[in-house]
């Protein structure tokens, strides 16, 4: 049997050979990992998981290598490929069982996973494969990045198990009317730094976070993070009785996306733009139940980004959309980062490079860069 990766379990006392010194004797074998099991309820065996990477082994010959072969009572003569067994289902599900850590074995003894002997570092991988399905804290995002990180072989089982999952997640919380987000609203004009503040935010409260997407589907690229940039917004890109719900600290409602309605379920959302919150919506057609004080009160931090300065106003805006009180004044660090001299890249020195330079450049009108019959205004 010709395989990638396989897994030996077999008697102590009937294993002839070093079994770290075996592994590393073949250059074949590209991870190994192995421990000793003396604390069940049977005779002490090894566990020993081998991966030849891309590569494929016959079993007989990993059994020479181990010195499995044996002799029976009956003198007949076995090659020990019965101790080698295919790995089934994940690779992590295999080391797992090293330490018998998966949820099937919780009433055997838990072995350490300073027990486990590896030539890679096998308590990073174990902590990597337990995030699949812990979403209070892992993000539906990280754990996709989690489940790249995987063999190709096992990618699309394990990413369809994760779908499962992170649908079961949402269904959950739409169930839950109570959950605690906290909204922030930056404004300034164009270049002042509202974006950067959003982000150097988030990253100091360890938030993976999501940037909106343009146009009227903000939420296209939300993937359960645990914050959200609704950058740049307007008040023409939700209709305000959407934006509410977004918003609404009391109902999980789902957003509408182009291929699908998303849920957001994270703990902050920061909108970023141009606009002050005062003039949002004052030509709009309210609903009766839709009023801008509901807006108003959804708001916890107002932030204001001039040139020089970042403002923050702690409780909010009033009743008429302004921000509250005197307000925290701090330095822009933009302001000084963007005196300092930026290195641009010298296009000419690429072109000396892919084309051969003339005596003197014609002068290149932009008429003649469009195709047309009619006469163009320059």
């Amino acid at each position: 049997m010709v395989l990638r990766q396989m897994e030996i379990v077999t008697d102590a006392d009937k294993l002839h050979v070093d079994i770290q010194e075996t592994c590393m004797k073949y250059k074949t074998i590209k991870q190994w990992a192995y421990i000793l099991h003396d604390k069940d309820d049977t005779r002490p065996h090894y566990h020993i998981y081998i991966s030849f990477g891309n590569s494929s082994c016959d079993t007989a010959m990993v059994a020479k290598w181990f010195q499995l072969g044996y002799t029976d009572e009956n003198g007949a003569e076995h090659s020990g490929e019965q101790f080698i067994e295919r790995v089934k289902g994940r690779r992590t599900d295999v080391l797992l069982y090293l330490t018998h850590g998966n949820d099937s074995q919780k009433n055997k003894h838990q072995y350490s996973p300073d027990e486990v002997i590896a030539n890679f570092d096998f308590q990073v991988e174990i902590k990597n494969a337990q995030i699949l399905g812990d979403f209070e804290k892992h993000s539906y995002a990280e754990q996709i990045a989690y489940v790249d990180s995987l063999p190709v072989s096992e990618k699309a089982t394990v990413y369809t198990k994760l779908k499962k999952l992170w649908e079961l997640h949402c269904a959950r919380l739409s169930l839950n009317a109570d959950r605690k987000i906290k909204v922030i609203f930056i404004c300034g004009k164009g270049g002042t730094g509202k974006t950067y503040y959003a982000k150097k935010l988030l990253a100091s409260l360890k938030y993976d976070f999501c940037m909106s997407s343009s146009g009227n589907d903000s939420f296209q690229d939300y993937m359960g993070q645990k914050a959200i940039i609704l950058d740049d917004l307007r008040d023409t890109t939700f209709e305000l009785a959407d934006l509410l719900k977004i918003l609404d600290n009391d109902t999980l409602s789902s957003v509408r996306s182009r291929f699908s309605n998303k849920l957001f379920c994270g703990e902050m959302i920061v909108i970023t733009s141009s606009v002050p919150l005062v003039y949002w919506y004052k030509n709009a057609q309210l609903g009766e139940h839709d009023t801008l004080d509901q807006l108003y009160r959804r708001i916890g931090c107002y932030v204001v980004v001039t040139e020089k300065e970042v403002i923050m106003y702690n409780d909010g805006v009033d009743k008429w959309g302004k921000p509250v009180g005197e307000g925290v004044a701090y330095e822009n660090e933009l302001y000084e980062m963007k005196k300092e001299p930026k290195v641009k890249f010298d296009f000419k020195e690429l072109f000396d490079k892919i084309c051969k330079p003339v005596t003197q450049a014609k002068q290149v009108k932009l008429s003649d860069l469009v195709e047309t019959k009619e006469k163009l205004p320059f």
